[in-house]
């Protein structure tokens, strides 16, 4: 966690306002986004999913193969036609807490980055009321992202079965650019033949958990590829350098 994004405190926090800002600056070093599970088909409309971290199969929105997201420009304009919640919460985060079996059904806990443009401004939306009670819009925050919270835990367990399964592997993939063919390699991939020789009582439960509209979606999003490779900053048949938010 950054230093700058801290636990929302109703003690520290009592004055803090909130104005929209349309800078997405800060996305502009992450390659790799992390998506929740429901999120991966509608993101594959415009990003290549992959599955870059070895102890999860988190899946993330792939925005660049040159160390940048070039869906972001030098203006700070997000120009991609989707945007995962992980960039469209913010300066708004869900803290990592650790919790009990009991516990993983409360509230989560929200951060915010202090250090947010969207903080900056004299007037906006208070989060608090004189009282020290929370504001009708940091309600409807908190029942937001209490929602993707649960979506969360909803899918934990079928990504533990993905990653335990064996069929994500690091890949090269290839693709026709300007007429000539380019490689990139070190992306962790769903391989197709794996899943298709995986036991059909598995596969029938991938079907009604999710894992397998997932992971075709994640297939289909790969040509998408194309676009990253035909970025300048992008290293020619080169490992992709990822850069991906701190956890």
């Amino acid at each position: 966690m950054s230093s700058s994004i801290v636990i929302l405190s109703k003690s520290k926090h009592a004055a803090l306002t909130y104005s929209p800002v349309q800078d997405y600056g800060f996305a502009a070093g992450m390659s790799a986004i992390p998506l929740l599970m429901p999120e991966v088909e509608r993101m594959a409309d415009c990003f290549a999913i992959i599955f870059p971290r070895e102890d999860t199969a988190t899946p993330h929105a792939l925005t660049g193969l040159g160390g940048r997201n070039i869906f972001v420009d030098q203006r700070g304009r997000w120009t991609a036609p989707r945007m995962p919640l992980a960039v469209a919460n913010y300066p708004f985060s869900l803290a990592a807490a650790p919790f009990t079996h009991e516990e993983e059904r409360r509230e989560p806990v929200l951060a915010v980055d202090e250090d947010a443009p969207h903080f900056r401004k004299k007037k906006g939306t208070p989060l608090y009321d004189g009282e020290g009670g929370a504001t009708d819009f940091l309600k409807d925050l908190l029942r937001r992202m209490g929602g993707q919270y649960r979506l969360y835990l909803d899918s934990r367990k079928a990504l533990a079965e993905l990653q335990l399964s064996g069929v994500l592997r690091e890949s090269s993939v290839r693709a026709r650019v300007d007429g000539r063919e380019r490689s990139v390699g070190g992306l962790r991939l769903a391989d197709r033949q794996r899943v298709m020789a995986l036991p059909d009582a598995t596969l029938a439960g991938w079907a009604r958990n999710g894992l397998l509209a997932m992971l075709f979606a994640h297939w289909h999003s790969l040509r998408h590829l194309e676009t990253l490779l035909r970025d300048p900053s992008c290293p020619a048949a080169q490992e992709p350098a990822l850069s991906t938010p701190e956890q």
